[in-house]
């Protein structure tokens, strides 16, 4: 008996425990004006670049066309709400869309003004 209370009480404890990660996703619109062949999120400044879930049957091979759109899906962290987002282009550059709130806006539009990365979140 006492056994199957030890037990009980682990498992609520471990339901009642802060969820490490969730996971999330947003929609992302490509307007750069090229294709996007590679979509990564980081935390905001930590650099630690993790690759979008493509949903296979959705978007097979994961690249954004100009113009076009795409779900975007990740793991969040419970404490983290600002993102980096990083679009590997077909030419192989690079750019990085900093400090995005992901928990407050589920749609992101990716540009460039001029020759520099912006972004429009909601």
């Amino acid at each position: 008996m006492k056994k199957l209370a030890l037990i009980a009480s682990a498992a609520v404890l471990a339901a009642a425990g802060p969820a490490l990660a969730d996971d999330w996703d947003f929609m992302l619109t490509n307007n750069t004006g090229k294709l996007i062949t590679k979509v990564e999120i980081a935390p905001a400044g930590s650099g630690s670049w993790v690759d979008n879930k493509v949903d296979a049957e959705l978007n097979k091979d994961g690249k954004v066309k100009a113009g076009g759109k795409t779900t975007i899906h990740f793991e969040k962290a419970a404490s983290a709400c600002k993102f980096d987002v990083r679009g590997t282009f077909e030419d192989k550059t690079t750019a990085v869309w900093p400090n995005i709130n992901l928990c407050d806006n589920s749609y992101v539009t990716v540009a460039f003004t001029g020759d520099k990365p912006s972004f429009k979140a909601n």
